[in-house]
């Protein structure tokens, strides 16, 4: 086709996939990865309860978990918002998997920790923010 032609009726349109900034996805995985340390077995869906003060969970959670925690709550205070934190949770699960450091359910109801590939070095950059 040249630049005077008009395009094909059958060419497929273009559809834009949400995307993710490279400190969208650290941010992102760095909520997953204190949600999997304090919370295991929550939904990712949870972490904005999680980052909001509750005095009954503090004394449940062992030393290190409060640390990270408190942690998590300053460097992640923008993901309280829960519209925010699944609109990306929804570009995370869309993203290509050979960029992501989890496995996230489309309906985002669970999530798990990648074990090969290049994600478990991330995954220990983000227990050293938090450590």
């Amino acid at each position: 086709m040249t630049h005077t032609s008009r395009p094909r009726t059958e060419t497929p349109v273009y559809t834009a996939r949400p995307s993710l900034s490279t400190r969208q996805l650290v941010d992102l995985e760095l909520g997953l990865f204190l949600l999997q340390q304090v919370n295991p077995t929550a939904p990712p869906t949870a972490l904005p309860d999680l980052l909001q003060p509750d005095d009954e969970l503090r004394s449940t959670l062992t030393p290190r978990q409060q640390k990270y925690l408190n942690r998590g709550r300053l460097l992640l205070a923008h993901f309280t918002n829960y519209i925010h934190w699944q609109t990306l949770l929804q570009a995370y699960a869309a993203s290509p998997g050979h960029r992501l450091a989890y496995d996230l359910s489309r309906d985002c109801s669970h999530f798990s920790e990648k074990t090969v590939g290049f994600s478990r070095n991330r995954l220990g950059v983000l227990r050293k923010m938090l450590a």
